[in-house]
């Protein structure tokens, strides 16, 4: 698996594509906390990306072991993945690097952001919704993951390589909630086994969300606060999803924030990895 993924690494498509943002398209991120364009990269990456993808996601994944798990089940619990998902697969292959969609991604990450590109760092996240049984992934902001000891200033982009619909599980977001501080968030099933975390929105939260379908190949960029989820993949085909995070340097609080579950996973994973010795 590993030679036929060097294989694949090694013909990447070599194309060029710059999209641009307008300055109505960075209001409406700052106004909203997110913003979609139609493309980011060539169809040839695409493709390209949608065939290591699938060598990471259907015979790779062990060698991602501790980047690795179902976000929506306990993690050393049996069963069919219902949400899997790699972090950081650009340090296994770091071809991935080279990609039109993080150069563009980090581009235009650093226009909304009005920022030297120079000075982003970026880290990926692919995540699986397999056909049928694709489970939603609750309300959460992105931040209410990270270090409360840290201050961060970054943005989410998000590239479906499959046409992204309400039936498969597009993603949606609440307009304004980056404006907010991060909520008070919990662990699914209350189990700090299972790696994904929801917020309670209100009703009137729920009825301003905006569902947003992207075709494959376009993007949403979010800021970190945003309030985002998505839906369950119930369509026949499978939804994979490319996202890339684009931030300054965090920086030491001076006070850490109170966000107790950070330190219940901590723990959770110490455990688990203490009994895999």
């Amino acid at each position: 698996m590993h030679d036929e993924l060097g294989a694949l690494t090694a013909r990447r498509p070599v194309t060029t594509f710059s999209p641009s943002l307008t300055e109505k398209d960075v209001d409406h991120f700052w106004e909203s906390g997110f913003v979609s364009i139609d493309r980011i990269t060539t169809d040839e990456e695409l493709a390209w990306l949608g065939e290591v993808y699938d060598l990471i996601f259907k015979g790779e994944t062990a060698a991602f072991r501790s980047a690795s798990w179902d976000l929506v089940r306990p993690i050393e619990s049996d069963g069919a993945d219902r949400l899997p998902q790699v972090i950081h697969p650009e340090l296994r292959y770091p071809v991935l690097k080279e990609t039109l969609l993080r150069r563009n991604g980090r581009r235009l990450a650093a226009q909304l952001m009005d920022l030297d590109e120079r000075l982003l760092e970026g880290w990926g996240h692919m995540i699986y919704k397999p056909a049928r049984i694709g489970e939603p992934l609750p309300w959460h902001q992105d931040e209410a993951y990270w270090d409360p000891t840290l201050v961060y200033r970054a943005l989410g982009c998000w590239m479906p390589l499959d046409d992204a619909t309400p039936e498969n599980g597009a993603m949606k977001f609440i307009p304004g909630s980056h404006k907010s501080e991060v909520r008070q968030h919990h662990h699914l099933n209350d189990d700090p086994t299972t790696p994904a975390l929801y917020v309670d929105v209100t009703p009137e939260d729920e009825a301003r969300a905006v569902t947003l379908p992207v075709a494959a190949g376009g993007a949403i960029f979010h800021h970190s606060r945003t309030l985002h989820a998505s839906g369950p993949n119930r369509s026949a085909r499978e939804r994979r999803a490319y996202a890339n995070e684009w931030q300054l340097s965090p920086q030491q609080a001076r006070v850490a924030a109170d966000r107790p579950w950070v330190e219940e996973s901590r723990r959770a994973m110490a455990e688990i990895r203490a009994r895999r010795g």
